[in-house]
C-alpha cells in the first residue's frame, strides 16, 4: 500500500517535471513509479511516452500486455518499442481465451493460420516513426483438446498452442476429523533453518495447548533435509503431513489443509514465523466475542499490524527478543482487541463459524497476496469483524529480498483486490491515518526499549536521484514561479516562452525547490485578467501583467522583466534555496 500511493506521488512529479522542460528527471520519476508498481498503467505508459523508444523497450511489452491498461494507454506503448525487435508477438493469457498482440512495420506481411469462428481481430493501433501497426487477436480457448495455431511471418514461422480453461484444483474429499480446539494450518515449501526454527515454535507451543491440532502442508518440497524434517513433525502427537497435487502456491496449500480439518477455528500460519509460547491460548480468548470472526496478533512484518506503524516492516527480532516481546505485549495490553480492515494471513485466526459461512481462500489472485484480505472484506459484508491482539506478538521473516517479480504480482493483486471491493483503498488509508494501534505499540516499544531496537527493513527500490528535486532558473531551466490560488482555462491557454506558474501545494507535494531561490509569487486577478507578481508576505504587488489583448512579444518582454528583477533588486532569501 505505502509503495502504490509513492508510486502516485512520482507520477504526479514527472508530469510536473515534463511540464517545466525537465525532462530528464521526468523520465527518472516515471521509471521509479514503473518499480515500485509494476502493474500500474499509468506509470507504464508515461514512461513510454517520455523515454526514448530502445530505453522504453521492455516497459512498452509490458504495458501491451497489461490487463488493467485501456486500449489509449495500450497505443501509447507502440510508438515506444525498439523497431529493430520488430515484428513480435506479445501474449496475454485470459481464463476464457488468449489475446495475442501482434506488431508489425506497415507491409509487413504476418499470417495466423488456425483462427476460428469465434475468434476476432482488431486494430489496436499505429503509431512510431516507422508507422507500426499493432492487431489484437482474441483466441477463444477450446472446449477440450488445446488447439495449435501457426504464426508466419516473412522470415519463420512460429506455433502458439492455445489450452482449454484450466481445471480447477481437485481437492481430496475432506476428511472427517473430531473437533479440536484450534487447528493450526501451516503452507510450506521448504525453507532450510528458517522452516526448522519455525516448526520448533510451533511445536512447543503444540504441546503447551490441550486439543490442539497441527496440519502442515507440504506444497512441492524438493530438498531432502525438508522431507525429514517433516517426517519428525509427524511423530508428535496431533500433528499430520499432507502435500499438495503438485506445487499449488500459498492459495492452493492453505485450500488443501482446509479440507483436512475438523470442527474448530483455524489458525493460518506462514512457515516463516516465531510463535512465542502461550500464543495461542492468548489468540483463541479474543474468540470469546462472537462478533470476531478474524485475529492477528502484532509483529514486526505484517502489514497493518506492523510495530513500527502501518506499512513500515522491521527486521525480525531473534526468537529471545520475539519472547521478550510477546511477555511485554500480554503484560501492557492484555485482553485488548482493535478493529482492523482485515486480518493479516502470517498468523491468522479464524472463528469457527466464520470460516465455515465464507469457505476458502479465493483463486481469483495470483498465489500469495492480498488472498486473506479478500476473505476477510467477504466476512465484513457478513457482519464479522477483524481485530488485532495487541496482547500477543509473533515474529516474521517476511520476503528478505522483494523481488522485481514478487512486487509484480502484489500490486497486480491489488489491482484485482479493488475491482472487486472498490471501498478498500480508503478503508486502509483511513486506518493507516487514523492509526488505532498507536498507543499499544508504543507501550510494547518502550517496554522492551532497553533489549530491543527494531531496525526498518526497506524494499523500496532505490530512486535513481535525491529525494528532493532541485530546478535551476534560466538559462539551465525555465523560469518557475509559485502560484496561489487558481488560473482559468483560457488564461492557461497563454503560455509563457520559458515561464512556468506551478501550484504552491504541488510544489510542496512534489519535493521539488528553487535554485537559486527567490521569493517570488504570482497570482491572478481574474476580474482585471491580470496576473500579479510580489514578494513573499507582502499584499503590494511588485509588478503586474495583463492578459487583454496581449501580443507574443508583451509574454517575452514579461519574462525579461522579472529575470532583472531577479538579477539586479536584492531579495530576501532564506537560505540557499527556497524550499516550497
Amino acid at each position: 500500500m505505502h509503495d502504490l500511493a509513492a508510486a502516485s506521488a512520482f507520477i504526479e512529479r514527472a508530469l510536473l517535471l515534463e511540464q517545466l522542460s525537465h525532462n530528464a528527471s521526468a523520465v527518472a520519476d516515471a521509471y521509479h513509479a514503473c518499480m515500485l508498481d509494476p502493474s500500474d498503467p499509468r506509470a507504464l505508459a508515461l514512461y513510454c511516452r517520455l523515454a526514448t523508444p530502445p530505453q522504453a523497450h521492455e516497459m512498452a511489452k509490458d504495458l501491451l500486455v497489461s490487463p488493467f491498461a485501456s486500449a489509449a494507454e495500450r497505443r501509447l506503448a507502440i510508438a515506444a518499442l525498439d523497431q529493430t525487435q520488430v515484428p513480435m508477438v506479445l501474449r496475454r493469457d485470459l481464463p476464457l481465451s488468449v489475446r495475442l498482440t501482434l506488431v508489425q512495420r506497415p507491409g509487413d506481411s504476418i499470417e495466423l493460420d488456425g483462427a476460428g469462428p469465434h475468434d476476432r481481430v482488431e486494430l489496436l493501433g499505429n503509431a512510431g516513426p516507422q508507422g507500426l501497426v499493432a492487431l489484437d487477436c482474441h483466441i477463444t480457448r477450446p472446449d477440450s483438446d488445446a488447439r495449435r495455431l501457426v504464426l508466419r511471418s516473412a522470415s519463420a514461422a512460429q506455433s502458439i498452442e492455445i489450452a482449454a480453461p484450466t481445471v480447477p484444483v481437485q481437492y481430496p474429499t475432506p476428511i472427517r476429523r473430531p473437533r479440536a480446539r484450534l487447528w493450526i494450518v501451516m503452507p510450506l515449501k521448504d525453507g532450510g533453518a528458517v522452516l526448522e526454527r519455525c516448526l520448533q515454535s510451533v511445536l512447543d507451543n503444540l504441546r503447551r495447548l490441550r486439543g490442539g491440532r497441527l496440519v502442515l502442508v507440504d506444497d512441492g518440497s524438493t530438498q531432502p533435509e525438508t522431507q525429514r524434517l517433516l517426517a519428525d513433525c509427524a511423530r508428535h502427537p496431533g500433528v499430520s503431513v499432507t502435500r499438495t497435487p503438485g506445487s499449488l502456491g500459498f492459495t492452493g496449500a492453505v485450500n488443501h489443509g482446509l479440507r483436512q480439518i475438523g470442527a474448530g477455528p483455524v489458525l493460518l500460519l506462514n512457515s516463516d514465523i516465531w510463535l512465542a509460547q502461550q500464543t495461542l491460548p492468548r489468540l483463541l480468548a479474543h474468540l470469546r466475542d462472537p462478533e470476531v470472526g478474524t485475529v492477528t496478533p502484532l509483529s514486526n512484518n505484517a502489514g497493518s499490524v506492523c510495530l513500527l506503524g502501518p506499512g513500515k516492516p522491521a527486521q525480525m527480532p531473534e526468537p529471545a527478543i520475539c519472547e521478550h516481546l510477546a511477555a511485554a505485549a500480554f503484560q501492557n495490553n492484555r485482553g485488548i482487541g482493535v478493529d482492523l480492515p482485515s486480518g493479516n494471513g502470517f498468523a491468522m485466526l479464524i472463528s469457527e463459524h466464520c470460516l465455515r459461512t465464507i469457505g476458502p481462500l479465493s483463486g481469483l489472485y495470483d498465489s500469495g497476496y492480498y488472498e486473506e484480505v479478500d476473505f476477510c472484506l467477504r466476512a465484513t459484508l457478513r457482519g464479522w469483524r477483524h481485530i488485532a491482539a495487541t496482547d500477543c506478538f509473533v515474529g516474521h521473516a517476511g520476503s528478505v529480498t522483494y523481488g522485481a517479480e514478487k512486487r509484480r504480482l502484489a500490486t497486480a493483486n491489488y489491482r484485482r483486490l479493488v475491482q472487486r471491493f472498490p471501498e478498500y483503498p480508503a478503508l486502509y488509508k483511513r486506518f493507516a491515518t487514523l492509526d488505532p494501534l498507536a498507543k499499544q505499540r508504543a507501550q510494547l516499544l518502550a517496554a522492551t526499549a532497553a533489549d530491543w531496537t527494531p531496525e526498518p527493513q526497506n524494499d523500496t527500490p532505490a530512486h535513481p536521484d535525491i529525494g528532493r528535486h532541485i530546478l535551476p532558473s534560466p538559462p539551465q531551466g525555465p523560469l518557475v514561479l509559485p502560484l496561489r490560488g487558481a488560473m482559468p482555462a483560457e488564461a492557461q491557454l497563454k503560455q509563457f516562452p520559458r515561464l512556468r506558474m506551478v501550484p504552491e501545494n504541488a510544489l510542496r507535494a512534489c519535493g521539488l525547490s528553487l535554485e537559486p531561490g527567490h521569493n517570488l509569487v504570482a497570482e491572478f486577478d481574474p476580474a482585471a485578467q491580470t496576473l500579479l507578481v510580489s514578494i513573499a508576505k507582502s499584499d503590494t504587488p511588485l509588478v503586474g501583467f495583463s492578459y487583454i489583448g496581449a501580443t507574443s512579444a508583451n509574454f517575452a518582454d514579461f519574462e525579461v522583466e522579472l529575470l532583472d528583477i531577479l538579477v539586479n533588486r536584492p531579495l530576501k532569501v532564506a537560505g540557499d534555496a527556497v524550499h516550497i
